[in-house]
């Protein structure tokens, strides 16, 4: 393909597969050497806990340490590797002159725990330098403290109980460690010190993790090359047909793909080849149907465009039903008439405005085909004149808020055919886009006029006239004749629009007017008396 360099799809994706294995294996490395640790203190702390809670319940149900009490607590302790000494809190003798009433401790738990008893009640007139242990509060509470103690001397023991306690047959105070533990009142009368042995998991971390890192490097070097021999065979054919595919934008179209295989790459190769057979084919008409080409392209591009237009179009046809909710709304919350028939008339016309909206967001689109002759109008006979009494009761709310004046000219009934909801439609974007430009003396008026065969229907507005040179525009889709003014009460231009493609549907007229003092916008139906002969005489 000249002289562009050509990145390789077998290298793009090991080196993808070798990034995001990378990425899994330090994400896990991170986890485990930062959350392993605490994730096992807790765990340790949970194991104390829960050991203390029973010791509590079953001294409150003994009342006393008796033969019984001790088979249950050795029964408690089993396979939990926990060292639990029992004190009597009654005793008057200082704390470490008593007897443990229950141990299963060593010396050097007791030591642990008289040396912390002692560093939390500040006893005076003891050696602190004589301490062995480094204390870390880690939690405590009403029942208990629990504490995390390192050993930080190999000293013999300096305690003031001396030899009283000590234990001829147990090896001397030297062997370093961590333990977690714990002290509190289980009852009013027992006080219980547990201790857990808490081995540094940090070698063994280091050790799974470089086990880890090592047998991770090994799969990850033995699967890219896996990855590499496969990514080779699965692009080999691929170069064959890119290969092919070079001749054929050369308008060689004896090329052929490879079709010897049942899976997408060879189903790929066979939809090749049959875009070169057509391609071949219609070559040689390209000239003839270049005409039709384009418009189809421009066909294309209008329906794309009608698409990105569809937004806009919702919103616009949805702003005057909502501003009616809103102002009906408001004024039940003001209580604007305590008359009951009156609120529910409010309530009536918001939920009338509210089934609007949802008819105008079904039936958009389908005037969107109806642009494009992809849907048929539902033609029916009505009258009009009720139809804009409608339209127009349905405006009070605005007609106060802006301070207009709004008169309705003609006789009814006046019957005319046509489809009701789009002329609808018709109506309402032109009484709206009278609203929104209505200045000087603030009136609107609207007229029905009848003749043999057609009804004219017109809104006017008082205010500034549209620009001679811009009288033909305002049909089109967006245009906007005064952009700041539109942009003040929200209108998207799109409206006329749709105003423009209803009576194109119906095959009637519409149009503008400029006055002296004001604008009128117009259209024109077939009279329903007149429609009628038409259809029999037909028939």
């Amino acid at each position: 393909m000249g002289g562009r360099r050509i990145k390789s799809l077998r290298v793009k994706l090991v080196m993808a597969f070798v990034l995001v294995t990378a990425a899994i294996l330090i994400c896990t490395w991170i986890l485990t050497t930062l959350l392993l640790p605490r994730v096992y203190l807790r765990s340790k702390i949970n194991d104390l806990t829960s050991m203390f809670d029973a010791v509590s319940v079953l001294l409150a149900q003994d009342g006393e340490v008796t033969d019984d009490t001790v088979s249950s607590l050795q029964s408690l302790q089993s396979g939990k590797n926990i060292s639990v000494l029992i004190m009597d809190a009654s005793d008057r003798r200082g704390l470490y002159l008593r007897d443990p009433v229950y141990s299963t401790g060593s010396r050097k738990t007791r030591d642990r725990m008289l040396e912390l008893e002692l560093i939390k009640a500040k006893k005076d007139g003891y050696n602190f330098a004589a301490i062995h242990w480094d204390a870390e509060l880690l939690t405590k509470n009403d029942r208990y403290e629990i504490y995390e103690m390192d050993w930080i001397s190999n000293t013999s023991s300096q305690m003031p109980w001396g030899s009283e306690n000590e234990d001829e047959n147990e090896p001397a105070q030297n062997a370093g460690g961590t333990y977690i533990d714990l002290s509190g009142m289980a009852t009013e009368r027992y006080y219980v010190y547990m201790s857990l042995d808490y081995e540094s998991i940090s070698k063994a971390t280091d050790i799974a993790t470089s086990f880890q890192l090592k047998a991770a490097i090994g799969i990850l070097l033995v699967a890219a090359g896996v990855i590499f021999l496969l990514c080779r065979i699965i692009t080999r054919p691929i170069e064959k047909m890119s290969q092919a595919a070079e001749k054929m934008c050369l308008l060689d179209f004896e090329t052929r793909c490879p079709e010897d295989r049942d899976d997408e790459i060879g189903e790929l190769g066979r939809s090749l080849n049959v875009l070169s057979e057509k391609l071949e084919k219609t070559i040689g008409d390209l000239k003839q149907a270049n005409n039709e080409l384009e418009r189809d392209i421009r066909k294309k591009e209008e329906i794309e465009n009608m698409r990105s237009d569809f937004i806009s179009n919702v919103s616009h046809e949805l702003k005057t039903p909502i501003a009616l909710i809103q102002g009906y709304a408001e004024g039940l919350q003001d209580n604007v008439n305590d008359d009951p028939e009156n609120r529910n008339y409010y309530c009536d016309v918001i939920i009338d405005e509210a089934a609007k909206m949802n008819n105008i967001v079904r039936k958009l689109l389908s005037l969107n085909q109806l642009e494009y002759g992809e849907q048929s109008l539902e033609y029916d006979r009505f009258d009009i004149y009720d139809l804009l009494r409608g339209v127009l009761r349905d405006t009070e709310i605005l007609q106060k808020q802006q301070d207009v004046t709004v008169h309705l000219y003609g006789e009814g009934p006046c019957y005319v055919w046509a489809d009701e909801y789009r002329i609808e439609e018709v109506v309402t974007n032109y009484v709206s886009n009278a609203f929104h430009h209505v200045s000087k003396s603030r009136e609107i008026a609207v007229s029905v006029k009848k003749t043999d065969a057609t009804v004219r229907v017109s809104v006017y507005n008082t205010g500034e006239p549209i620009p001679e040179e811009d009288l033909d525009k305002v049909w089109i889709k967006f245009f906007k004749v005064d952009k700041a003014r539109t942009r003040e009460y929200g209108g998207s231009g799109i409206g006329l629009s749709v105003v423009k493609a209803v009576m194109d549907a119906h095959n009637r007229k519409c149009g503008v007017i400029n006055h002296e003092g004001g604008v009128e916008f117009w259209f024109e139906l077939d009279a329903a008396d007149e429609a009628s002969e038409k259809r029999e005489d037909k028939a």
